[in-house]
């Protein structure tokens, strides 16, 4: 993994939910649907104007990614952060099922929000949360959320819920920028999440 992208000033955002399937049609009509790989994001972020020195300050962070070769982290903007009013340390007690698990909330208080996204410290994966949580610090809460997990959880993990980072690599190897006349440069990188 080649650090941290330098900034997080975009100006658009086009998020996606990727799955994998195969799907299987007979000459009676009937189908079969497998799920043949893991979720995954993928997003587009498109750059503000910039001046020459801020542009190519960026613009030398993902030249150095090579490609599709090499993976970084990024926080997009909006999305990475929690719509409800939690502070504080949420900590994982167990895993109840592949896509739930309960939490100690004692360090933290206020809600998380169906769709907020998350990220144990354990891992890498980002997962988007499928029902509201009300962290009220004194009971064990329970945390729905999709695709299930891809790593173990253990009782000492932590749950990020706001600047979530995601790691991810560029969806081409093939980069490039736009100026006009006014000076400025813009740019646009597409990112899968590295599983």
């Amino acid at each position: 993994m080649s650090g941290t992208f330098p900034t997080a000033g975009f100006t658009t955002l086009d998020f996606q939910s990727n799955n994998n399937s195969k799907i299987t049609t007979s000459m009676s009509g009937r189908t079969q649907r497998i799920k043949t790989g893991a979720q995954y994001w993928s997003f587009k972020l498109q750059s503000p104007p910039l001046s020459r020195a801020d542009f190519f300050a960026q613009y030398s962070f993902v030249v150095q990614q090579d490609g599709q070769i090499e993976s970084f982290t990024i926080v997009p903007p909006v999305v990475s952060s929690t719509r409800g009013t939690a502070t504080g340390t949420v900590t994982v007690n167990a895993t109840v099922a592949a896509g739930q698990l309960t939490c100690n909330s004692a360090g933290g208080t206020g809600t998380l929000k169906k769709g907020d996204l998350i990220k144990f410290s354990n891992h890498d994966k980002v997962y988007m949360l499928t029902a509201d949580v009300n962290l009220d610090s004194s009971t064990v809460d329970t945390l729905n959320f999709y695709p299930a997990l891809t790593t173990g959880i253990t009782a000492a993990t932590t749950v990020t819920y706001n600047d979530v980072p995601f790691t991810v690599y560029l969806d081409s190897d093939n980069l490039s920028y736009t100026t006009g006349a006014d000076g400025k440069y813009r740019y646009q990188i597409n990112c899968n999440e590295e599983i």
